[in-house]
C-alpha cells in the first residue's frame, strides 16, 4: 500500500466517523449522511475496510 493509498483510507474513515456522530446527533438526515458517504468513496476509492 502506498503513502497516498493510507492517507486516503485513514482520511475516509475519519470522515465516516464524523458522519455517523453527525447523524447521531441529528445534525444530518440518514439520506443526507448516506449520500455523503457515496460521495466519500467515489472522491477516495478506499482500498482497505477496517472493521
Amino acid at each position: 500500500m502506498t503513502t497516498k493509498e493510507l492517507r486516503d483510507n485513514v482520511t475516509f474513515l475519519s470522515a465516516l466517523r464524523m458522519l455517523e456522530r453527525m447523524t447521531e446527533r441529528e445534525l444530518l438526515t440518514p439520506a443526507e449522511a448516506e449520500r455523503a458517504k457515496d460521495e466519500l468513496k467515489r472522491r477516495f476509492r478506499p482500498t482497505l475496510i477496517a472493521a
